[in-house]
């Protein structure tokens, strides 16, 4: 972690205000992004909004992977700048794996409404029997995410493995 923290990237990440609360900015907004569209698919399968798991959806989708694609480069890019920060803190790995999680199901539910035809729809209660699961699943999976991410700032116990060497 020290080697990371000594490379050029690292430092400019660091030390330049531009550079880090950019990374830090285009990663709050992505999870804006990927969070929003999430939490309007669970809201779909608890019957609480008129349903999304349909093919008017899918540009969401393409919204919502482009973003998951921004939220890991500037992930990678704050985790270059302070990698002894996140990595020896058992929070960055419950948001990590929560936010796997919730793109899994993400996944699986895209799957499932991609795989559907305009001829020939399932019948109700068929294709997405265990919605409610589902859907707490994922609210759950979103909302560790983004609470975990917040501690993630004053959680740590290591800031810079460098200066202990």
């Amino acid at each position: 972690m020290a080697t990371i923290e000594e490379t050029g990237l690292s430092l400019l990440l660091r030390e330049s205000g531009v550079a880090f609360f950019s990374s830090l900015t285009l990663h709050s907004l992505a999870m804006a992004f990927v969070v929003g569209i999430n939490l309007a698919l669970a809201f779909s399968l608890l019957g609480l909004i008129p349903s999304l798991l349909n093919k008017r959806f899918e540009p969401f989708f393409a919204l919502h992977w482009w973003a998951v694609g921004l939220i890991f480069v500037s992930g990678v890019a704050l985790l270059i700048a302070y990698p002894a920060k996140a990595l020896t803190n058992p929070v960055f790995y419950l948001k990590f794996t929560a936010l796997s999680a919730g793109l899994l199901i993400t996944r699986r539910l895209q799957r499932s409404v991609s795989g559907r035809t305009a001829k020939h729809q399932p019948p109700p209660g068929d294709q997405f029997s265990n919605r409610i699961p589902t859907a707490l699943a994922m609210l759950s999976c979103w909302i560790l995410t983004i609470g975990a991410g917040r501690f993630l700032a004053y959680t740590h116990s290591v800031l810079l493995a460098s200066r202990y060497f």
